[in-house]
């Protein structure tokens, strides 16, 4: 088999950057910064996205798989790409999960849908029945370029501004103005964001975000323990039916500064361009020693010299300039506590960095010897095809992910390149 070397400058981006090639065997040489290739709500699933493919293993019941069956039985059968999109030729950019759902971008910027079905969180509808185990069309020829997942809800953002949302919204996280789910895709109105283009998209699990071309930021669905920087009673859920402006921003910062905004139960964060990191809500979740229970109702700085940075339910993985790999989150009713740390700390990890994957309650990072290690929550045979145990840092290799590509893509193939 013929090999092409293709040589990537990776970015923090949303915009497909790789051309699937008319071979599998493609070796993927340089990156700029770390990928973080999938932001999930997943609890038992790998996931992760490789050279424009999905690849998924461990729990695979409720259609996750992808590939036609809806209950792959055996939790320890290979991992397995989603071979869907590899006999469409379609390129996959980004991935978002919630906690059996799963959406994909593809390169022409329409949005996919599989997996667990129940609120329509999925396909956008009734299409596909409770469990539809191949990729259904959600959005086509709308040009998006930027998706997102709650816990049941699945969110997308349009080239030219308009914000889409299907699935449950018995919090609001519909942003329609009502607390249920409905059976079609939704896109949200321009005027809850004050008649202007949303540029970026954020996600928690429960709620969502969007920043206009303003600067003007918006937060709906569970505003509980101060979430949005609206001070509500304690530990009571307020629910945003409609988008709400967030507006109590640190001195000095403005809505065009951030980069990056997202949240989990409880909490948002938010990444400026200058590289600092600032939190709201429920204080344990915070990274800085707050105890359980204290919200924070104006947004603090966490941490900073940070690059990249993903927030999942209950804690944060962030990059910093250097390549060092930061966790912070909650202690105190976690499944697996470890992988967080009640003040910013950071982690010993193998290699250097190249990708990572995160879950609801797991973190999976690849280095740049084609390595896979994950950490946290075991359940599901995520990270050894012998056990659920749980994992601490550094973490446990995960070479049956890497051998199952190798099968795919030929044994010189260096897997953890992202796309």
């Amino acid at each position: 088999m013929k090999l092409k070397k293709v040589v990537l400058f990776i970015s923090f981006s949303f915009f497909p950057l790789l051309v699937k090639a008319d071979t599998d065997a493609i070796i993927l040489t340089t990156k700029s910064v770390i990928d973080i290739a999938s932001q999930t709500f997943l609890v038992d699933t790998g996931i992760t996205l490789e050279n424009g493919d999905v690849w998924v293993w461990g729990f695979r019941n409720a259609g996750v798989q992808g590939n036609g069956i809806s209950h792959v039985n055996n939790e320890k059968a290979p991992p397995a790409r989603v071979e869907f999109f590899a006999n469409k030729g379609l390129s996959i950019t980004q991935l978002a999960a919630g906690i059996y759902h799963i959406i994909a971008l593809d390169e022409k910027g329409n949005v996919w849908g599989w997996g667990q079905n129940g609120y329509h969180e999925a396909s956008g509808n009734g299409n596909g029945g409770a469990y539809p185990s191949l990729p259904i069309l959600v959005l086509e020829n709308e040009n998006v370029v930027m998706i997102g997942t709650g816990e049941y809800t699945s969110y997308a953002l349009t080239k030219s501004g308009d914000v889409y949302t299907w699935g449950h919204g018995i919090y609001g996280q519909m942003a329609n103005g009502e607390q249920k789910a409905v059976n079609d895709v939704y896109k949200v109105p321009r005027e809850y964001f004050n008649n202007r283009p949303v540029v970026l998209l954020g996600a928690a699990y429960e709620s969502g975000y969007a920043i206009n071309d303003a600067g003007e930021i918006f937060g709906w669905g569970d505003d509980e323990d101060n979430a949005f920087g609206i001070d509500n009673y304690p530990h009571a859920h307020v629910y945003r039916s409609r988008p709400i402006q967030i507006t109590n921003l640190p001195s000095g910062v403005r809505g065009k500064d951030i980069v990056y905004i997202a949240g989990g139960d409880r909490y948002t964060v938010f990444l400026t361009s200058s590289g600092n990191v600032y939190g709201m809500g429920e204080g344990s979740y915070l990274g800085m020693g707050i105890p359980y229970g204290k919200k924070v109702t104006t947004p603090r700085r966490i941490i900073g010299n940070i690059e990249m940075i993903s927030c999942r339910y209950v804690g944060c993985v962030a990059i910093d300039k250097d390549k060092g790999l930061w966790t912070w989150g909650a202690t105190k009713g976690s499944a697996f506590p470890q992988v967080y740390g009640s003040i910013a700390t950071r982690r010993t990890y193998n290699g250097n960095l190249d990708k990572i994957d995160m879950g609801k309650e797991h973190i999976i990072y690849w280095n740049d010897e084609g390595q896979a290690y994950g950490v946290g929550y075991g359940a599901g045979h995520k990270f050894s095809q012998q056990s659920s145990e749980n994992v601490n840092w550094p973490g446990k290799e995960l070479d049956f992910v890497v051998d199952a590509m190798k099968r795919v893509y030929g044994p010189d193939y260096v897997p953890g390149q992202g796309q």
